[in-house]
């Protein structure tokens, strides 16, 4: 009886199985395979070897691009990491569960806002008419007006700007879980010990939300390694190249140039990076 119930489960799984394997699956495989090829969409594909990743180790723009990557990785890693994992730490600490849930929900209510209508917001804001610069000059302080995304000095800090004060919905409900998930006789132990809140931070809370913070770390470090959507709309990767991409660089060649190889190249070389991260993330952040 078991065996057949067991036979009917995993024959309801397989469609599910199948369509992941069509759609989610064999594009990986495909665009794997034509990394290697010299291949236009609708045209003639051509074996050319490891001539794509010559021509990308060759590829000044893309050397650019991976440097204003590692500027998006590190403030991603730092900002969007700390703020979520800060905040979560505070309602957790307010005293009447009320106020927790009326501040869980305060910062989860921007989730529901579509993230195309974000940037276009931000957009605006960065315009010469926008929000920001008519702030400045409401206040005479008309010297300090820029070019936002026009200047090649500010335009890649103030693309990682958008989305300020930088509070995900999800990071603060994943890390608030994994503190309430916290034995109360833990805390209640170090309370009694006398243990101030600092401490019972860096000693008890942190360590104790490891897996929660490992979860988020790759997340932000797969996201800010693929994501290019902002730099597209916003700037397209300019002024000259400062605010370019490899995903975005990548997307370029292959919707573009018609160079879909060679952009298939750039992916791959991405896929080994994120899986490389993830590996290391996953070896040295151990929870106990």
């Amino acid at each position: 009886m078991i065996k057949k119930t067991s036979f009917w489960i995993y024959l309801a799984l397989v469609p599910s199985f199948s369509l992941l394997a069509i759609f989610n699956y064999w594009p990986v495989i495909s665009a794997l395979k034509h990394a290697f090829y010299q291949w236009d969409p609708g045209g003639i594909e051509k074996f050319i070897g490891f001539g794509n990743f010559i021509r990308l180790a060759n590829d000044t723009i893309l050397l650019q691009s991976f440097h204003n990557l590692i500027a998006v990785v590190l403030f991603n890693t730092t900002i969007k990491l700390a703020v979520p994992l800060f905040v979560a730490v505070l309602i957790f600490h307010l005293r009447t569960e009320r106020w927790r849930y009326f501040y869980r929900v305060l910062f989860v209510i921007p989730m529901v806002v579509p993230t195309m209508v974000s940037i276009l917001v931000w957009q605006y804001i960065y315009s010469d008419a926008g929000i920001l610069s008519e702030a400045l000059k409401s206040l005479d302080l008309t010297a300090f007006r820029r070019a936002w995304l026009g200047d090649p000095q500010i335009a890649l800090w103030a693309v990682l700007s958008v989305g300020f004060p930088f509070v995900s919905g999800f990071a603060l409900l994943v890390f608030y879980a994994g503190l309430m998930n916290i034995s109360e006789s833990v805390l209640e132990a170090a309370t009694l010990d006398g243990v101030g809140k600092f401490r019972r931070f860096f000693s008890i809370e942190l360590p104790l939300i490891l897996g929660q913070f490992r979860v988020i770390l790759i997340l932000i470090l797969i996201g800010s390694m693929q994501g290019y959507e902002l730099f597209l709309i916003l700037t397209r990767g300019g002024p000259g190249y400062k605010t370019l991409v490899p995903g975005l660089w990548m997307y370029l060649h292959g919707f573009s140039f018609n160079e879909m190889g060679y952009a298939c190249s750039i992916g791959f070389t991405l896929f080994l990076m994120m899986l490389l991260l993830t590996i290391l993330n996953l070896k040295f952040i151990q929870r106990d």
